[in-house]
């Protein structure tokens, strides 16, 4: 004989069909498959500039090559959230950087470099190589008191580091002769 539920218990269907519990459950479901699809959206793209701007270096399109790097620079900006999920590892941010530096150095894009050196030590902050390479930057950007903390900092780390003490000494010339 069947059983009539509303009669057996009238708040027990009125909590199966409660679509207030039922409908941010799909929502969620939804912003799930959303996200990934968002995620997925993000690492083709990231993947996509990368590779591009990898094999322009390759066939020494530097400055090509460092367009692309620039582009992936505003993909990642402007999708902090896929970044903070982990999306994209830090060893592929790190690989790009050092092939955006790269390019950046080989065109004398001089700020480009110093934000991308910025970033790489962000990630790497014993980076010896983004030190040197960032203490470059400041030279050529005529800001020599950081160039001399970058220099001094990588010597820190690497005492017997040669070409960062060779650059130490030109640059304190440099300001020296400047000022005299």
């Amino acid at each position: 004989m069947p059983v009539n539920i509303e009669q057996a218990s009238p708040n027990l269907n009125s909590k199966l069909i409660n679509t207030n519990l039922i409908k941010p459950r799909l929502e969620n479901n939804n912003n799930i498959n959303n996200n990934n699809n968002n995620e997925k959206k993000f690492l083709s793209e990231f993947l996509r500039l990368k590779v591009e701007g990898n094999q322009l270096f390759k066939v020494r399109e530097f400055e090509k090559a460092n367009q692309k790097f620039k582009q992936l620079n505003n993909l990642i900006s402007s999708n902090k959230k896929q970044i903070s999920n982990e999306i994209i590892t830090k060893d592929q941010l790190i690989e790009y950087l050092q092939i955006q530096i790269q390019c950046c150095l080989l065109t004398n894009d001089w700020k480009t470099s110093l934000e991308a050196c910025t970033k790489l030590l962000e990630l790497d902050p014993n980076n010896l190589k983004a030190f040197h390479q960032r203490a470059t930057s400041y030279k050529h950007l005529k800001d020599y008191d950081e160039s001399i903390l970058d220099l001094e900092r990588l010597i820190e780390l690497d005492p017997k580091n040669k070409s960062a003490k060779s650059e130490l000494k030109n640059i304190k010339n440099l300001i020296y002769n400047n000022n005299n």
